[in-house]
């Protein structure tokens, strides 16, 4: 799945950015428990010549929840925000994003 770090993920009108990405590759892993438990919608943002552009729409993810803090100490994910964590699947597999919560 085309997400990075950097990238930005997009539910309604709230805007994320992407902390960190890890690809899990489980190729028929796409299953009826996950699908059920995808309730949102996203899509995704990446600056480009200093725009950001939509690069993937109608994903399907989990509910954000909040890290753990003993994750968030293991990564040495430095940020005053709050950092969240979701998961988005499509046929390959699943990605576990790391999001942070900029609080408006």
């Amino acid at each position: 799945m085309n997400i990075r770090e950097g990238d930005v993920l997009v539910i309604g009108d709230r805007k994320y950015p992407i902390k960190s990405c890890a690809d899990w590759s489980l190729p028929g892993r796409y299953s009826i428990t996950f699908r059920r438990m995808a309730t949102l919608t996203a899509s995704t943002e990446r600056t480009a010549r200093d725009l950001p552009e939509t690069l993937l729409t109608g994903l399907k993810c989990t509910p954000l929840d909040p890290v753990d803090p003993d994750l968030r100490r293991r990564m040495a994910l430095e940020t005053p925000h709050e950092l969240l964590q979701t998961y988005i699947a499509d046929h390959l597999g699943f990605v576990h994003l790391i999001l942070e919560d900029i609080k408006r």
